[in-house]
């Protein structure tokens, strides 16, 4: 259960959705700077709306975990890895990336149509008259720590 007194409520309206071309940089950018790690996770949606359905449940959070328990000298590693990141300039911001995903596992983005100019300039062109709505890809909404309504539980602590 959530401590802490929030300056900004959460209302559910979080998150927006998020261009394929800035989406596609973004995570171009983690797979370079995290090579050969996990670049993605799927839910079901059985899940998530079980999660949704709770009682005044508004949205999820989702947060970064790591099986991994470091010891004394790891730690020693990993911070100096860290500081020399940021030295240099390599840190960033980590980012989610929400997208839909089909029953193949395809993930559901919006397709980047090519421009094709015609082969004679003085044929006519024709256009489908019918186009279907985008899917939409979101990222995140509100990251701790920094956004609004960060929780203190056990999970932050």
């Amino acid at each position: 259960m959530e401590t802490q007194n929030r300056q900004h409520p959460i209302d559910g309206t979080e998150g927006d959705p998020i261009d394929i071309k800035i989406a596609a940089a973004w995570t171009k950018n983690y797979r370079i700077m995290n090579p050969n790690e996990t670049i993605s996770h799927f839910f079901g949606n059985q899940i998530l709306q079980q999660i949704l359905e709770q009682p005044e449940c508004l949205g999820i959070r989702i947060y970064y975990a790591n099986e991994v328990r470091l010891n004394w000298i790891q730690r020693i590693f990993v911070a100096i890895s860290n500081f020399l990141r940021w030295i240099v300039g390599a840190y960033g911001v980590k980012h989610l990336i929400l997208v839909g995903s089909d029953k193949d596992g395809i993930d559901q983005i919006p397709e980047q149509v090519p421009t094709i100019a015609p082969s004679d300039p003085e044929k006519p062109m024709m256009a489908m008259s019918f186009k279907a709505a985008a899917p939409t890809i979101a990222e995140q909404a509100s990251p701790c720590p920094g956004g609004a309504g960060c929780p203190k539980n056990t999970l932050t602590n």
